[in-house]
């Protein structure tokens, strides 16, 4: 093989290959943390190139895969978070849902979205249509009632509705995501890409599509 070929493939394969630093607590470990930290640095390296197939990711100015990503478990209050430098999950919600690993992926689409002016329910809503969808294979694990609900509540919720929209206007996913990137309108791109259907519309289709509650 032409060895600036061979050199080529050995830059790909190292570009790819992600390193994860799992940082525990000094005291109060036990095997339940230590199994979740061990599927959540499994899963972290797995996820990493198909949320950023999922995103299309690599294609905008400035993006580039991470090298390695932090994982810190500690006493904190809420669930996990991406601060910019590492993923911090709560070792308490650990020892009440050991079996919740996959939150890390949520967290993960956040390193790879790094988004700048762009709304918060977007931001979340992909997060967990990754996590949900694709990760859970359509498993939201929410009780839908569309005429309560509204597109924009976030996380599962949006969520949901995005994986409704992929799957009529495939391509919405990494379209969005290259309106984010680019400084664009979220919701005028939703639209453009869903033949002219705004987010509201798009929703109340839904809606009078589901079935009626007793």
């Amino acid at each position: 093989m032409n060895p600036l070929v061979l050199a080529g493939l050995l830059w790909v394969a190292q570009a790819v290959a992600l390193e994860v630093k799992v940082v525990l607590p000094e005291q109060g470990v036990d095997d339940k943390l230590k199994a979740f930290a061990a599927k959540s640095e499994a899963l972290l390296k797995e996820w990493e190139p198909k949320v950023a197939e999922a995103l299309g990711f690599g294609a905008h100015p400035g993006e580039v895969h991470p090298a390695a990503i932090t994982i810190i478990f500690r006493e904190m209050k809420g669930v996990a978070y991406w601060d910019g430098k590492a993923i911090h999950v709560a070792t308490q919600w650990v020892a009440s849902h050991p079996e919740d690993s996959g939150l890390v992926v949520h967290e993960l689409v956040h390193v790879l979205q790094a988004y700048r002016k762009v709304p918060g329910w977007f931001t979340e809503g992909v997060a967990d249509y990754i996590r949900f969808q694709l990760l859970e294979q359509g498993r939201f694990g929410i009780r839908l009632d569309l005429a309560k609900m509204k597109p924009r509540d976030s996380y599962r919720v949006t969520g949901w509705f995005l994986a409704q929209a992929e799957a009529k206007h495939p391509g919405l996913i990494r379209r969005l995501h290259a309106a984010a990137k680019q400084g664009r309108d979220i919701e005028q791109a939703f639209t453009e890409h869903c033949q002219g259907r705004a987010i509201d519309p798009f929703w109340a289709d839904l809606a009078a599509a589901a079935p009626v509650k007793k």
